[in-house]
């Protein structure tokens, strides 16, 4: 249980502090804040798939060698990450509309 509360934070962590990257990327222009928060969303991807591969693993006795392993995981890790990153996207562009919107009517 302690696994998944550390992985949990771990992943929580790592998507609050990529979106408030993008968030500062949308806001001050800067293409490294972008590119720091599809890094954290990657991370984050990486913590969640690795240990839900590991525990499927695990818990279903699958003999599988170390190569489909990490070929599994890292394609989970790939997608679930690249699912948060254009989720945390949408969400500050969202987030920013109302304020270009009033920068653009001065």
């Amino acid at each position: 249980m302690l696994n998944f509360v550390l992985i949990a934070a771990v992943a929580y962590l790592m998507y609050t502090w990529g979106s408030r990257l993008q968030v500062r990327a949308h806001i001050f222009g800067q293409v490294w804040l972008e590119k720091c928060g599809y890094v954290c969303s990657l991370l984050s991807g990486t913590a969640v798939a690795l240990y839900s591969t590991l525990t499927v693993v695990q818990s279903l006795e699958i003999q599988a060698g170390v190569i489909e392993v990490s070929l599994v995981s890292t394609g989970l890790s790939i997608l679930f990450g690249e699912y948060l990153y254009s989720r945390s996207s949408k969400l500050s562009l969202r987030t920013l509309a109302p304020l270009r919107s009033k920068k653009q009517e001065r």
